[in-house]
């Protein structure tokens, strides 16, 4: 399947961003990270409303109202200034990218997405200075349906901030900019960054040869587990198991078995995972805050000569949640959420360049509205991750009432042994 470029271009705001907002500081969660690009893609079927608008038409009105949702979302309009440590918002633009597939979506979902076919639709930019700290890509089928990829720099925002900035861009462009609900930027004012905690990242353990695969698992599936887990432990907290604890250690339990028959000996793991602030702290948050607002969850596994067990991964995965609310929830200032936060991300930097231990990454994007971003021709028939360069798994809300897809990133080698796991296989047959 051929992706063709046909334009490039860059996108300002409709009205200039006011002098008084051209200098956004970052706070200290944004100092924390890297500058590193995540993505996110949206798939739209063609539908019969859609016969009456061509793509061309569509394209110009996602990009008419790209530059009227950057009037509220300018720091993504700017650019990063590293020496200074700020979003200098000058109004440069976001990079939008229209580009065509020689194929249908329907050849593109069926099965496991295609790695390469997907950075194609969604692409990197390249390492820069001076780089659009946002790239929107929008990619027209032969059958009418869309793939619309969102890369952004992780400097300027978490998961929430980008779903809220495609719920909003959408509603612009399906009801108009007067529809929109502001967003709010005021996260480094009440959190600035003022020492940098650590300047240097370790090297990441990026290969090249990964695979992506999207495993489903109903929320039939889910509940099954929960209720299996449930009936060997009939304690309060177990019956309030979240389906995202109930993915990890399902997952954490596949790999960690992966692990031993690979490598023939039991290694130490670590899982760790990001949780969302703004539903846990008590500090004074604004509503629609944007920004970095999110800190890690770290929960190590000990070397035993037995397989651990999935109710006894679920039990630490479970706990160390409990443990990182509660702690959040008692934080009543600023000094004290920055020590914590700080804590959990030099934890986490610690475990990344790790060789002797098993490390799971897994990131939730549970609960974000992502498939409520509807431009005017219906909400998206999938949402997924954008080809990430590193072993990794990604966990969303699916279509399915209470199902939740695994977006897994593995070596070819290993995704076959991940696949073939019976506990998994069980899950999503």
């Amino acid at each position: 399947m051929k992706v063709e470029l046909q334009s490039r271009k860059l996108v300002k705001p409709s009205d200039p961003t006011p002098d008084h907002c051209r200098k956004l500081g970052l706070s200290f969660i944004d100092d924390l990270l890297f500058s590193k690009y995540v993505g996110v893609v949206f798939y739209y079927r063609a539908r019969e409303s859609t016969h009456k608008i061509d793509t061309r038409q569509r394209l110009r009105r996602l990009e008419e109202s790209l530059s009227h949702t950057l009037t509220l979302f300018y720091p993504l309009a700017g650019r990063y200034v590293e020496d200074g440590l700020f979003i200098d918002c000058n109004d440069q633009g976001v990079e939008f990218v229209q580009a065509k597939v020689d194929g249908t979506l329907d050849q593109l979902l069926q099965g496991d997405l295609d790695r390469d076919l997907l950075s194609c639709l969604s692409k990197f930019p390249p390492p820069a200075a001076n780089n659009p700290l946002a790239v929107v890509q929008a990619n027209g089928f032969n059958c009418g349906g869309l793939a619309i990829s969102l890369r952004f720099s992780h400097k300027i925002g978490d998961m929430y901030t980008m779903a809220t900035f495609m719920n909003s861009w959408a509603t612009a462009c399906r009801s108009g900019i007067q529809k929109v609900a502001a967003p709010n930027f005021e996260l480094p004012s009440l959190f600035p960054a003022k020492e940098s905690a650590f300047r240097q990242w370790p090297a990441l353990p990026v290969q090249e040869k990964f695979v992506l695969a999207r495993l489903e698992f109903s929320g039939l599936a889910l509940s099954r587990l929960k209720a299996a887990s449930n009936s060997s432990d009939s304690t309060a907290t177990n019956r309030q198991r979240s389906r995202v604890e109930i993915m990890s250690a399902l997952i954490c339990k596949a790999l960690i078995s992966m692990d031993r028959a690979t490598k023939g000996l039991p290694r130490p793991a670590l899982f760790s995972i990001p949780m969302n602030l703004r539903e846990r702290v008590q500090l004074k948050i604004p509503a629609n805050a944007c920004g970095n607002f999110f800190a890690q969850i770290i929960t190590p596994f000990a070397v035993e000569e037995t397989e651990p067990t999935f109710d006894g991964i679920l039990n630490l995965i479970g706990e160390a949640n409990r443990n990182a609310k509660s702690k959040y929830a008692a934080i009543t200032g600023a000094s004290a959420l920055r020590s914590m936060v700080v804590d959990s991300w030099r934890d986490f930097l610690n475990i990344l360049g790790r060789d002797e231990a098993n490390v799971i990454l897994v990131s939730s994007w549970c609960r974000f509205p992502l498939y409520d971003s509807d431009f005017g021709w219906g909400k998206p028939d999938l949402v997924s991750t954008a080809s990430p360069s590193m072993r990794s798994v990604v966990l969303l809300d699916s279509l399915d009432d209470g199902g939740i897809d695994a977006w897994i990133t593995l070596n070819q080698e290993d995704m076959v042994l991940f696949k073939q796991d019976p506990d998994i296989v069980a899950c999503t047959s």
